[in-house]
C-alpha cells in the first residue's frame, strides 16, 4: 500500500471513528447541543438588545421544551406579598429534585446569599429560572441543560423555614411572578403569547394573549 492510499485510508478509519462516537453520544439520552441554540443563549444575556419588547410563544413549546420545576409540588408561599417575596415556594420532601424549566445554560451554581445552595439557569427564550435551598447542586456553571433535567436535591441550606424548593423566573436579574408562565396548582406551563416590554423608566411590563 503506497502512502496516498495509506493517507486515505487513515481518514476513512479516523471519519468512521468520529461517526461512531456521535452514535455513541447521540445514544445516552442527551442530545447535542448546537451551535444555533449556543448563540441563542449567548444573545439572551440580554434579551431588549437593539428592541425595548421580546415575546415567547410558550403555545408552541412541546412536551420535550418544558418542564414543572418539583412535579407534584404546591405552593406554600406565592410571589410577592406583605414580605415581597422575590419567588414562589414550592412545598417539598428532602432531598427531592428539581428540575430544569426550559433548555438553557448554568451560569451559577453554588452558595449564594440566603439563597443557600442556588442554580440559576439562562434560557434562550429570554428567561433566567433560580432554583434554590438545595442540599447539594447536581449541575456545574457551564453546563447545558434540556428542560426536565436534574439541578439539584431539595434542602434547607440558606435562610429557609422548612425544607422547600424557592423557585424564581427572572428578565435580565428582575424577578417576577412565575404564575404569569406556570400554571402551579396543575403543574403545567401557560399556552399563551408571552410578550415582556422594557419601559422607559427601566421597569418591565408583562402581558399575554392566550391561545385555546
Amino acid at each position: 500500500m503506497n502512502r496516498f492510499r495509506l493517507l486515505i485510508f487513515l481518514l476513512a478509519e479516523y471519519s468512521m471513528f468520529n461517526i461512531q462516537c456521535s452514535m455513541i453520544l447521540a445514544q445516552d439520552g442527551k442530545p447535542d447541543i448546537d451551535e444555533w441554540q449556543v448563540m441563542k443563549v449567548e444573545a439572551a444575556k440580554d434579551p431588549f438588545a437593539n428592541r425595548d419588547q421580546f415575546t415567547i410563544n410558550f403555545a408552541n413549546y412541546t412536551v420535550e421544551e418544558w418542564c414543572y420545576p418539583l412535579p407534584g409540588a404546591k405552593v406554600n408561599s406565592p410571589f410577592g406579598g406583605a414580605r415581597h417575596h422575590g419567588g414562589t415556594d414550592l412545598q417539598t420532601f428532602g432531598n427531592d429534585t428539581t428540575r430544569a424549566a426550559f433548555p438553557g445554560e448554568v451560569i451559577l451554581s453554588g452558595p449564594h446569599f440566603a439563597y443557600g445552595n442556588c442554580v440559576i439557569l439562562r434560557h434562550a427564550n429570554g428567561l433566567e429560572t433560580l432554583y434554590s435551598h438545595h442540599s447539594r447542586n447536581l449541575v456545574k456553571v457551564g453546563q447545558w441543560l434540556q428542560a426536565g433535567e436534574p439541578v439539584g436535591l431539595e434542602g434547607q441550606t440558606g435562610r429557609a423555614t422548612g425544607i422547600h424548593l424557592h423557585f424564581e423566573t427572572r428578565v435580565n436579574g428582575m424577578a417576577f411572578d412565575s404564575s404569569r408562565i406556570f400554571n402551579h396548582e396543575n403543574n403545567a406551563l401557560i399556552r399563551q403569547i408571552f410578550v415582556v416590554t422594557k419601559q422607559k423608566n427601566g421597569t418591565l411590563k408583562f402581558s399575554a394573549h392566550k391561545v385555546e
